[in-house]
């Protein structure tokens, strides 16, 4: 379980579960759950969240850009589900979205 801390209320406001078949998932996806976990807590990143599903976008700590799926469970509680890397054209495409200019 990894969590996002409300610095001033000292509780999570964000909970990730990772279960036995999110470890699954990203063993076949070649994603280190390490990675995935840097994308969650990282700053500047592009979120989509639709009814129960959520996919955030951005890079681990080596820049490498990835996509994180997930399902949320409760309030503020989200299952990892997957994740996989992104193409150069998906990575100019959220470039664009964030209104980068390079």
């Amino acid at each position: 379980m990894s969590q996002l801390i409300d610095d001033d209320a000292e509780t999570p406001y964000e909970v990730f579960v990772f279960t036995d078949e999110t470890y699954e998932n990203l063993l076949a996806a070649r994603v280190n759950p390490l990675s995935v976990i840097e994308v969650l807590h990282a700053h500047g990143v592009v979120r989509r969240h639709i009814g129960p599903a959520m996919q955030v976008a951005g890079p681990d700590r080596k820049g490498t850009w990835l996509v994180v799926a997930l399902i949320e469970d409760s309030d503020d509680t989200y299952t990892v589900a997957s994740a996989r890397y992104l193409d150069d054209v998906e990575i100019d495409a959220i470039a664009r979205i964030k209104g980068d200019t390079s």
